[in-house]
């Protein structure tokens, strides 16, 4: 009798804590696309460079998205080169910070994140070497970094930012949780399941 009032407590805790958040509305369950098998290992969070809300969830939830591979969406065309900059960045890991400066002149309206030619003059000023820049434009990882960066979005359907996928198995956008706290609260959620 212990046992079944025991199993019943823990049935109805979890009754409870999974109906604090629902599949479809806070958050969706990602399922098989083409034939491509889900990816149980992937923690991706996927940002833009001109996305305010984005760095705001990066600011008050680091703790929470460390281990997160940080991948550039390319929701339109016009995005393509902050995904470009970013992966010249991250490719010739320049100074510690730099990927921070470049946000707050973007932040101060110094910097267009639509603009190659202003991301480009930017990270020049940053420190970056022309020519290695050049050079690396020139390379094919840089193409098969952002190639990656798309399947990634079209294998998990992502088209808004800021977005995080858990597991490979679970998504979370702030379209779906609308405020820091609950994108949080969610994506503390998925993590237990």
């Amino acid at each position: 009798m212990r046992r079944l009032l025991i199993l019943f407590i823990l049935s109805f805790v979890t009754a409870v804590a999974s109906a604090e958040f629902k599949a479809g509305k806070d958050y969706w369950k990602i399922s098989q696309l083409d034939g491509i098998p889900v990816a149980t290992g992937d923690n991706l969070f996927f940002t833009w460079l001109g996305c305010d809300s984005c760095r705001k969830l990066e600011a008050e939830l680091a703790q929470e998205l460390e281990g997160f591979e940080v991948v550039p969406l390319i929701a339109r065309q016009e995005w393509r080169p902050a995904a470009k900059v970013f992966y010249v960045m991250q490719i010739l890991d320049g100074e510690p910070d730099a990927l921070l400066k470049l946000k707050q002149q973007i932040d101060a309206g110094e910097v267009d994140p639509k603009d190659q030619n202003a991301l480009f003059e930017a990270i020049f000023e940053l420190g970056y070497d022309k020519q290695e820049v050049a050079e690396l434009l020139e390379d094919r990882s840089l193409y098969q970094r952002i190639n990656q960066a798309e399947a990634l979005a079209k294998n998990y359907a992502i088209q808004y930012v800021p977005t995080v996928v858990v597991k490979g198995q679970y998504a979370t956008d702030a379209r779906s949780t609308m405020t820091v706290k609950k994108f949080r609260e969610v994506l503390n959620y998925l993590n237990s399941l």
